[in-house]
């Protein structure tokens, strides 16, 4: 009878969790699923479409090994565009074709690269044929059999002190690059031999070889004195430094050729058409090559793979009736890294004009129990306000929340709350990041052309850049979760209309009330660290600054709705009337309660008060790469994305001082001595005037 009991119980107990499951409205959550912009019914509608399996296999039929280039690609068309090509047609996608641009410079091919260990037992050390990587892109023709001599770092003259490495191949820990140019034309060795990893983990995963190239990287190698290098993992690297060590000479054979081809840059690309009612453009791209040498499936297969994904799931959701044509035309891009993307804008300057939002997906659907990463949004640089930031957080913030497990709602379900799977993928939760802008890919030249563009990645990657980077990395979940939280962004964006602007900004309202309130705490908290009140003070104004533009940035969306984009208007002055005066008044009474008066200007911010830079090159692009995401990274002059920032900043009406705020507010106090030789120099080159306040 007791056993009976017992299993009705546990019966009784199974089928109210799995009604729970089903209807978890019987007993509402204490931690409920956030709201987004569109309808749940509609999330579930995308979320049951788009494919992490589909991903994954674009992944595979990219880069599911490291193939050896023929030469009839660079005659005709490289496999990975064809293959671009024909699946945006089988998803019916309109406007297919590859762009083709040309090239500053040949494009490198390696055909054969072999280093053998001659002496003082014969074996082959590492093969292009079975991993790439290991010639360093740029190398020459060579066939050399000499010394191996050990240089340690490699890229400094007293690595070679005591040295005889005439003719001999030298072994490095360095760059390959850095240590030809000192090696081999300055002290006239044959070559480079190098188990550098700057970007892998290689004492963690030993046996990468990272993707090193000589001079200028993937373009090719510098041919005033032609060379080759090899590049080899950690733990090769190293039991050729110990026999080195313990006295063995030893002889190595290198045996490279390798070619260049006169061929264009190669774009695919293809567009859903909107309903006609707009004529502005979003785009989503990934980058296809970083130099056709390097074949990488997470950086970036992955990101085209998911630009490819999002743009099937769409079309097909229009194509059956399910959703109806964005109101914008929505334009899909798969690049070369930078260079192609900024080939294709600045030919199509009207259709560059007419973009109102970018985003960029580089590395993305990664597996998180093997790399420890999170999928990051990279937020546009504060000079840059735009919906495109928080319309992409809501939804990274949605599949957050709801695929990872909540203690307090456990009393429903020992579950994800909203579960995105796929059934060929892992169950892993989402982890995710909010971050501060970062250069270094293709967002930052829509960037340049004045579209706000962000950035989806995954970071870090065990396998970035290096011999390691094979889909076995990739997980199915996650790149449905990607493409979900793509397509669900760039449909908001391409297709909100006069209210569905409105409903924008309201987020962005909000959005921009949590940001301010961390502002006036930083504000604070500088204060209470020995900070003047004029910088408190500035930090509140500039934040403000942001926000309204960025609850302003909302218009774009009301496009002809002037109703619309008035009602914006509002919205936006009234966050500053309310917030502003109320911030500003609390920061002021708290440096009262401390006992802090507002101090004089020192001389450089008086100084730095005094002028207004002009830009006298109105077209000139703006640049965002350079520096990655780093403020400052030499002391002594403002440079890195401190030094672009600036320049962004300076609209005409800012002072330098105001706009040493703005860009401190960014990345940290700077002196204003820094700001003032900046644009004193930019004057100087006549890209500015300086006038008086």
């Amino acid at each position: 009878m007791a056993s009976r009991l017992l299993s009705f119980f546990i019966l009784l107990s199974l089928t109210l969790t799995a009604q729970l499951r089903e209807n978890p409205s019987m007993r509402p959550p204490e931690q409920p699923n956030p709201k987004t912009l569109i309808p749940q019914s509609l999330i579930e509608t995308l979320v049951s479409e788009v494919s992490g399996s589909v991903g994954l296999s674009h992944i595979l039929e990219l880069a599911s090994y490291e193939r050896d280039r023929l030469s009839e690609e660079y005659k005709t068309v490289y496999r990975e565009a064809a293959y671009i090509e024909k699946m945006a047609k089988q998803y019916n996608l309109e406007d297919v074709h590859i762009e083709r641009f040309p090239m500053p410079q040949k494009q490198w091919d390696g055909e054969l690269g072999e280093l053998w260990l001659e002496k003082p037992n014969k074996r082959l050390i590492v093969s292009y044929r079975d991993i790439a990587a290991s010639l360093a892109v740029g190398s020459k023709t060579a066939d050399v059999t000499s010394e191996l001599i050990y240089c340690g770092h490699g890229d400094k003259k007293t690595d070679y002190a005591d040295k005889n490495v005439s003719g001999k191949i030298v072994l490095v820990s360095g760059p390959p690059g850095a240590a030809a140019n000192m090696a081999v034309r300055e002290f006239g060795a044959a070559g480079v031999v190098s188990f550098n990893n700057p970007t892998g983990r290689p004492f963690d995963r030993p046996d990468q070889i990272a993707w090193n190239g000589l001079n200028r990287g993937f373009g090719g190698g510098d041919s005033a004195k032609p060379t080759f290098a090899f590049n080899l993992s950690h733990r090769m690297g190293i039991e050729l430094v110990e026999a080195l060590e313990k006295g063995e000479k030893l002889t190595v054979h290198a045996k490279v050729k390798a070619t260049e081809y006169d061929t264009p840059m190669q774009v695919p690309t293809a567009v859903i058409k909107g309903d006609g009612s707009s004529d502005q453009e979003i785009a989503l791209a990934g980058h296809l090559f970083e130099g056709v040498a390097k074949q990488g499936a997470m950086d970036d297969a992955s990101g085209c793979a998911m630009v490819l994904e999002i743009a099937r799931a769409w079309k097909n959701l229009i194509d059956e009736g399910v959703v109806p044509r964005p109101k914008r035309t929505v334009r899909f891009m798969w690049v070369p890294e930078i260079a192609g993307s900024g080939a294709y804008l600045r030919k199509y300057q009207d259709e560059t004009k007419r973009m109102i939002a970018a985003i960029s997906i580089d590395m993305a659907g990664g597996d998180v129990t093997k790399s420890r990463n999170s999928f990051r949004l990279m937020r546009t640089p504060y000079s840059v306000n735009s919906f495109v930031n928080d319309v992409s957080q809501q939804f990274f913030e949605f599949v957050g929340e709801t695929n990872r497990e909540k203690v307090n709602n456990r009393r429903i379900v020992y579950n994800y709350m909203f579960p995105i799977l796929d059934p060929s993928g892992s169950r892993d939760q989402f982890y995710y990041n909010i971050e501060k802008h970062y250069g270094a890919s293709d967002h930052t030249v829509f960037l340049g052309q004045g579209i706000p563009a962000i950035l989806y990645n995954n970071w870090p990657d065990v396998a970035y850049h290096t011999s390691e980077d094979r889909p076995l990395n990739a997980d199915a979940t996650q790149i449905k979760r990607t493409a979900f939280i793509g397509l669900a962004s760039a449909m908001v964006m391409a297709g909100s209309d006069g209210p569905g602007a409105i409903r924008v900004a309201e987020m962005i309202t909000g959005y921009a009330s949590e940001r301010s309130a961390r502002e006036l705490g930083l504000a604070l908290q500088g204060l209470g660290d020995g900070g003047t009140l004029r910088e408190a003070l500035a930090r509140i104004k500039c934040n403000y600054e942001r926000e309204i533009d960025a609850i302003r940035s909302a218009e774009v969306l009301a496009d002809k709705d002037k109703d619309s984009a008035a009602k914006i208007e509002m919205m936006a002055k009234s966050f500053a009337e309310t917030g502003l005066t109320a911030d500003t008044e609390r920061v002021k009474t708290y440096a009262k309660v401390r006992g802090i008066s507002a101090s004089q200007m020192t001389a450089e911010e008086s100084e730095a008060a005094k002028w207004i830079p002009v830009r006298k090159k109105l077209d000139a692009p703006q640049g965002f790469g350079g520096g990655g995401g780093r403020g400052q990274v030499d002391g002594t002059k403002l440079n890195g994305m401190g030094a672009s920032e600036a320049k962004a900043f300076a609209d005409g009406k800012r002072s330098i001082l105001e706009i040493r705020d703005h860009v401190s507010s960014e990345f940290g106090a700077m002196d204003s001595k820094l700001f003032i030789d900046y644009f004193q120099d930019l004057a100087k080159k006549g890209d500015f005037e300086l006038r008086v306040k």
